[in-house]
Formats: C-alpha cells, sequence, structure tokens
C-alpha cells in the first residue's frame, strides 16, 4: 500500500487462503507494512514455505499455518492456536476461496455444497472466531474478500457466484452488529485478477473478450487488491463501515 509506513507496524494479522494469488499478496502487503502476519493454507505447504521467506526481510513477518476455512473445528482449532502463541487478532481478511467451473446442469450437490463451503462458509466460520478476541480488545477490523461474480452472477460458477452474493450480504450483516464494539467490517470485490485461479479457466476466446469489455482494457494486479484490503483495514478508512470497495477496472459501474 503507497504511503502505509508503519500504518501495521506490530499489528497482528490473519490472512486466509495465503499462500497464493490474491492471499499471497495480502500477506506480502501487511508485511512489508510492518504488520506480524499469520496466515492459514489448504494444502500446498511448499507455496506457504515461499510465502514465509518472501517476506524475509520485510518490516513485518509472515508465519504459515495448515488448516481448511470449510471445516468449523479446523478454524476453532486454528484460531486457538494463533491467539496462544501470537496474541488476540486485530485484523481478519478472508481471502480463501475456490473457482472451479461447471454448468448448473452438470453441477452436483456436492460440487455445490464444497464451493459454497470454502467461500461463504469458511467466511462466517472464521468471522465467529476471532470476535471474541476482538471485543475483549476493543476493536479491530474485518476485510471479507467477495468477487464482481457475486454482485452480476457468473455462467459455470453458479456456485461460486451465489457464495460470493452470501459474503456480500454477511459483510453488511456482521458490520451492522459489531461497529458497537469499534469493530468494523468491509469488503474488497475484485474484478478480473490476473491469478492463476482464474487464468488456469480461460480460454484465449475469453481472454481477448475481457480485454474489449473491461473499461480499463487490462486484468487487475493482486498488488492492487492488496491495496484495497490494506486501505480497508487501515485507520485511514475509519468511517467506512459495511461498504463494498470494487476492484475490477471499471467492468461494474454503480
Amino acid at each position: 500500500m503507497s504511503g502505509a509506513g508503519s500504518t501495521f507496524a506490530g499489528k497482528r494479522v490473519l490472512v486466509t487462503g495465503g499462500s497464493r494469488g490474491i492471499g499471497r499478496a495480502i500477506v506480502l502487503a501487511f508485511a512489508r507494512a510492518g504488520a506480524d502476519v499469520i496466515f492459514c493454507y489448504r494444502r500446498n505447504a511448499e507455496a506457504a514455505a515461499a510465502v514465509t521467506e518472501a517476506a524475509m526481510g520485510c518490516a513485518g513477518h509472515a508465519v504459515g499455518y495448515q488448516a481448511d476455512v470449510g471445516d468449523a473445528a479446523a478454524v476453532a482449532a486454528l484460531v486457538a492456536q494463533v491467539e496462544a502463541a501470537h496474541g488476540a487478532i486485530e485484523i481478519l481478511v478472508n481471502s480463501a476461496g475456490s473457482f472451479p467451473a461447471t454448468k448448473v446442469i452438470d453441477m452436483t450437490p456436492a460440487d455445490w455444497d464444497e464451493v459454497v463451503r470454502a467461500n461463504l462458509y469458511g467466511v462466517f466460520y472464521c468471522c465467529r472466531a476471532v470476535l471474541p478476541g476482538m471485543i475483549a480488545a476493543g476493536g479491530g477490523a474485518i476485510v471479507n474478500l467477495a468477487s464482481i461474480a457475486g454482485q452480476r452472477g457468473s455462467a459455470q460458477h453458479a456456485h461460486y457466484a451465489a457464495a460470493k452474493g452470501g459474503v456480500l450480504a454477511f459483510t453488511r450483516s456482521l458490520a451492522r452488529e459489531v461497529i458497537e464494539h469499534k469493530i468494523r467490517v468491509n469488503a474488497v470485490s475484485p474484478g478480473r485478477i490476473a491469478t492463476d485461479l482464474l487464468l488456469d479457466v480461460q480460454t484465449p476466446d475469453e481472454y481477448a473478450r475481457w480485454m474489449t469489455d473491461t473499461p480499463a482494457r487490462r486484468l487487475g494486479t493482486p498488488e492492487e487488491v492488496a491495496d484495497a484490503v490494506l486501505f480497508l483495514a487501515s485507520p485511514a478508512s475509519s468511517y467506512i463501515v459495511g461498504a463494498t470497495l470494487a476492484v475490477n477496472g471499471g467492468l461494474l459501474m454503480e
């Protein structure tokens, strides 16, 4: 985040899905800004280790924990472990998710459950787990990663779009509940961002179309999304509550 300086020096930040893509960029942005970053990953220990190594030399640092955010018991255990080792979490960023392509007619209940659990249930589980510590500490910030798919829909990704739409509604609802405890809850809604999660499912024709129907005429970068997250987590956004910050190159103007 340009000008972040020492805004996050010593702040304890938990980032879910921090081993790749947007989550990785968020972890490293917070580490550069001086935060003590704890991130979780589902499977790829090698990628997680690479993130920790990349954070070396930053003003802050990063450490990874394995956990499936779609598992309520695993999330509770993760947060308990993190709080015992590092103290109460002051900033939570829910970035974990999955983006498989399946037409509704071909979608099984198991397909639906897996994607909704990863993208929506995980946000609920993580928020619920960190709130007692934030309340006891007298405040905090939560930033949930949604998606433009949750605002306008996405063919072959109905489960993902439904989950991300749920994240937006959940964000506004939780914001109303916890602002009295000086906990601000907001969302970032990325558009087409150049990550392997997105690029792996595109075709050349789709890529060409993206370049023409996105007003900015390019994909966004994970670092641009990370900048938006850091802004919403910082005192610079102290009067922003229950908002959705779009990072989409003008693809959806409201």
